[in-house]
């Protein structure tokens, strides 16, 4: 009589046993499921008033080097969605570089890279903030070499007869001091001009002027203006 008692609890203690690895397998399931495929990273962009900003052309690069002279851009081009964000999946654990452009706005002046390298697995997350640019443009009309100066910071030299601009400038005021290098007799000429650059404008420096016409002029820039992420060009 008690043999089928015995059965009935071996058969209990078997289908207990499968419930168990049931269970498990399905907990361990929904575990993996929740882990990502991919090391991803997402850019939430904003403007300089805290705005979401959709729309906006964003590239991806490896390296400084690559970012500076827009080369071996990772993937495609992508575009900000409503919510202000880009995703990039499949990458590696290193430290990426940014750059985010929409019209005038763009992160030169800002945060261009993660802060560290991207850790594995996981969907890693960084804010980025435009501000609105300009450019600033020299031209020297003299045969003789000059440098120049950007609120007194030496920028460049520049020979006779040639132009540079510097792109990606952040809007405010700047003193411009340009002084002669070679080609004088006793003293070199030396001038300083002053001009407040807003946003999406050109500063046009020609120099040098005769005493009194020590002025710059402004134009509205052009969005397809081609630019150098590097100092000058």
């Amino acid at each position: 009589m008690k043999q089928p008692f015995l059965i009935m609890k071996k058969f209990t203690l078997i289908l207990a046993a499968l419930i168990g690895l049931t269970t498990l397998s399905s907990c361990k399931k929904k575990e993996d499921e929740k882990l990502p495929v991919t090391t991803s990273l997402e850019l939430i962009i904003r403007d300089d008033i805290g705005n979401i900003v959709t729309d906006a052309r964003v590239e991806l690069y490896s390296s400084k080097d690559d970012w500076e002279n827009i080369t071996d851009q990772i993937g495609e081009t992508q575009i900000s969605n409503d919510a202000g964000v880009v995703r990039f999946i499949d990458l590696t654990d290193i430290k990426y570089y940014f750059f985010v452009e929409k019209h005038f706005y763009n992160n030169v002046n800002g945060s261009i890279s993660t802060t560290s390298p991207l850790t594995k697995n996981i969907n890693n997350i960084h804010n980025v903030i435009l501000t609105c640019t300009g450019i600033l443009k020299f031209t020297n009309k003299s045969s003789n070499p000059y440098r120049v100066y950007v609120n007194g910071d030496f920028i460049l030299d520049m020979d006779g007869g040639t132009s540079k601009s510097l792109y990606y400038i952040p809007k405010g005021s700047y003193t411009i001091r340009v002084l002669q290098l070679s080609g004088y007799l006793f003293t070199p000429t030396d001038e300083t001009y002053n001009g407040q650059l807003n946003c999406a404008q050109t500063m046009l420096l020609t120099y040098p002027e005769s005493k009194g016409n020590q002025v710059m002029t402004f134009e509205n820039q052009q969005l397809d203006t081609k630019k150098s992420r590097r100092n000058y060009n």
